[in-house]
C-alpha cells in the first residue's frame, strides 16, 4: 500500500499569544465549562524552525497499520471500523513503534510530528483558527458536535482540509506527537509546568470523535486525559533537501 504524503514547507513559526487573546478563546468556549489552565498554556512565546515536510494526508488507517503490526490490529481494532478508519486506542509506544515499522517497511524516515510541526500544519501560512478556516464549522471534523459517535472513513470531510490538503487534523482520532508536554517560555503564572492527570506526558492533538470544538483550534495544546489513553497517528519525514 502506498502511502499518501503531502509535501509541505517549513517556516518559522511563531508559537503562542497574548492573555487577551487566550481569555477570549476561553470565554469563546464558556457554554463547554472548561477550566482556564486548558487554554492558559497557548500563553507565553516561542520561535520554533519547522522544516520541509513529507506528510501524510490523512492519520494512519487500520489497513496501513495492518501491514506491518497485525497482531495490534487484531487486538485494537473495534467491530465495524472498517480498514479505511483511523488507527485509535494506541499507547504513546505503540506508535512510536507503528512509525518504526512503518519505516523500515516503506523505507522512509517517517516518525511521529512534532507538537509545533502538527500546529504548523494546522495554522497555514494564513494563520487559520482552525485548518480549514476561522470559523467553526461541525461538518468539517468528526467531533462530538457532529454526532456520529464512532470514527468515520479518513478523508470522509474535504471541506476541513487544511492549507496544504491535509484532512482528518481536526477530529476523527486524537492524534500522537513526539513532544513532552512543557509550558512555553512567558507562560502565565497559572499555567501548570506538569499534568500530572494527563493519561500520558507526550502532547497529543486535533481531538477524538468524542471530544468537543474547542480541541479543533489549531493552537489548542492539550494531552489524552482519562478515560483515554490511547490516540491515532499521521506519519512525516524530513524533506530530501534540493540543491
Amino acid at each position: 500500500m502506498v502511502l499518501d504524503l503531502v509535501a509541505v514547507p517549513g517556516r518559522v513559526l511563531h508559537v503562542g499569544t497574548d492573555l487577551e487573546t487566550t481569555k477570549a478563546a476561553w470565554t469563546q468556549h464558556r457554554d463547554l465549562q472548561l477550566p482556564w489552565h486548558y487554554f492558559a498554556k497557548e500563553t507565553g512565546s516561542l520561535d520554533v524552525e519547522i522544516g520541509d515536510l513529507l506528510v501524510q494526508r490523512c492519520p494512519t488507517t487500520w489497513a496501513e497499520l495492518g501491514e506491518v503490526v497485525p497482531d495490534l490490529v487484531e487486538r485494537l481494532r473495534p467491530a465495524g471500523a472498517g480498514g479505511d478508519h483511523p488507527a485509535d486506542d494506541l499507547s504513546w509506544e505503540e506508535a512510536v513503534e507503528a512509525a518504526r515499522r512503518l519505516a523500515d517497511h516503506h523505507g522512509l524516515p517517517l516518525r511521529l510530528l512534532t507538537e509545533f510541526e502538527w500546529e504548523h500544519l494546522a495554522r497555514g501560512t494564513g494563520d487559520r483558527a482552525y485548518p480549514w478556516g476561522e470559523e467553526f464549522d461541525p461538518t468539517c471534523c468528526n467531533l462530538a458536535e457532529a454526532g456520529v459517535g464512532r470514527t468515520e472513513p479518513v478523508g470522509s470531510r474535504p471541506a476541513g482540509a487544511s492549507e496544504h490538503g491535509l484532512l482528518d487534523l481536526a477530529g476523527n482520532v486524537d492524534e500522537w506527537t513526539s513532544s513532552t508536554y512543557a509550558p512555553l517560555p512567558g507562560a502565565h503564572w497559572t499555567v501548570p509546568e506538569v499534568e500530572t492527570w494527563s493519561a500520558d506526558p507526550h502532547v497529543t492533538r486535533g481531538g477524538s470523535y468524542l471530544h468537543h470544538r474547542d480541541l479543533a483550534r489549531s493552537r489548542r495544546r492539550h494531552a489524552l486525559y482519562r478515560p483515554w489513553t490511547g490516540g491515532g497517528l499521521r506519519l512525516a519525514a524530513d524533506a530530501p533537501r534540493t540543491a
